[in-house]
């Protein structure tokens, strides 16, 4: 009998631990999102009439960190310019940053356009949910909208972080 109350309370409390993580990630996207400082990293490119590739999330990316935005991604659609594009490199301003933030499920939407300031202009429209999967809407004058799946990383600020056993101070 004691070996069976054991296994209850080791399941119990993995199952804590599990709920425990999950708060603290919910908590993680929801601070970075509020202090505009995170990084989407790109998993999925859609196309406009069906079918999908995989990505490589190192090289597919979208940071906010306040003021600043970089957009780096692949691109497969209609343009509309006459040089030939096969990808999105931006690195500029977010301006007209709008969060709107659906409580009810813990998800957020953010509408904004990553400005270089010369002709190119993103719109970018991102839904988060509680857990930081992400579904990112990009479009331009120049190409068609194009949507991605991905995912929220924090960015960590690393002056305050306190030196590890070992580690030279």
């Amino acid at each position: 009998m004691s070996s069976c109350s054991t296994t209850k309370e080791a399941k119990t409390s993995r199952a804590e631990l599990r709920n425990e993580k999950k708060i603290v990630a919910q908590a993680l996207v929801k601070n970075a999102v509020e202090s505009k400082r995170y990084i989407i990293k790109f998993d999925r490119i859609y196309f406009t009439y069906g079918g999908k590739i995989e990505l490589l999330p190192r090289a597919n990316f979208l940071i906010i960190d306040n003021e600043k935005a970089i957009l780096n991604t692949a691109y497969i659609g209609r343009q509309y310019d006459i040089k030939p594009i096969s990808g999105i490199n931006i690195r500029g301003r977010a301006v007209d940053y709008a969060v709107t933030d659906n409580l009810s499920k813990g998800s957020y939407e953010i509408k904004m356009k990553v400005y270089n300031g010369g002709s190119n202009t993103f719109d970018v429209f991102i839904r988060i949910s509680k857990n930081g999967y992400c579904s990112i809407s990009v479009s331009s004058l120049k190409i068609d909208h194009v949507n991605y799946d991905g995912y929220l990383v924090p960015i960590t600020d690393k002056t305050n972080t306190l030196p590890q056993a070992g580690n030279p101070i």
